[in-house]
């Protein structure tokens, strides 16, 4: 008994089946590269917050600001939200790393309610009522040439410093670029003294 003795009907169920299959592992393939994209962009984000959340904690540490702080904290906080921060938050960082680079005291107070609002709303968390108010929060910048090199205390106790509040090596190494240079061009302005 041959297959086209059995009429047309079998001809019609294997070619049902065989787009049927054809259609489920073309689903399969199409879902889990939709999954694969979801699950980057989480990672993604889920970095982004970390990087913020540590910058933040390293501004915004204390409601008692120091006297003297650590400068390279203070940049790698910035170059950690020049890599992962909104424009506007962008903006606000670039103000306190040209203050720094003046040797003038960078207020970063406005940049540390930015991100505070801002990582309050990403976490979903209520935004801080208005008659609820904070005492100014973070660092005192003072400027570099009140204090000599390797003066000052440091966070972690160790001369080799802290390396920050843990945005991972990325973000150690976009930190940098910025430290790079604001280092570069505090020892011009120190040269032309």
């Amino acid at each position: 008994m041959r297959l086209i003795d059995l009429g047309p009907l079998p001809l019609t169920l294997i070619a049902s089946l065989l787009v049927a299959v054809i259609l489920l592992g073309l689903r399969v393939f199409v879902m889990q590269r939709v999954q694969q994209k979801r699950q980057r962009e989480n990672r993604q984000e889920t970095e982004r917050l970390r990087s913020l959340v540590a910058a933040y904690r390293s501004l915004a540490g204390s409601f008692s600001p120091a006297v003297h702080t650590d400068r390279a904290q203070l940049e790698e906080a910035l170059a950690d939200i020049v890599l992962f921060g909104s424009i506007r938050q962008v903006e606000l960082a670039a103000q306190c790393a040209t203050a720094l680079v003046r040797a003038e005291p960078a207020d970063c107070q406005v940049l540390v309610e930015e991100l505070r609002s801002d990582l309050r709303t990403q976490l979903g968390l209520e935004a801080i009522p208005p008659h609820l108010v904070l005492p100014p929060s973070g660092p005192g910048c003072s400027p570099r040439a009140d204090r000599g090199e390797g003066e000052g205390p440091r966070r972690g106790g160790d001369a080799q410093g802290a390396g920050g509040a843990g945005g991972g090596g990325e973000a150690a190494a976009g930190a940098g670029g910025l430290s790079a240079g604001l280092i570069a061009a505090d020892a011009g302005s120190r040269q032309e003294q």
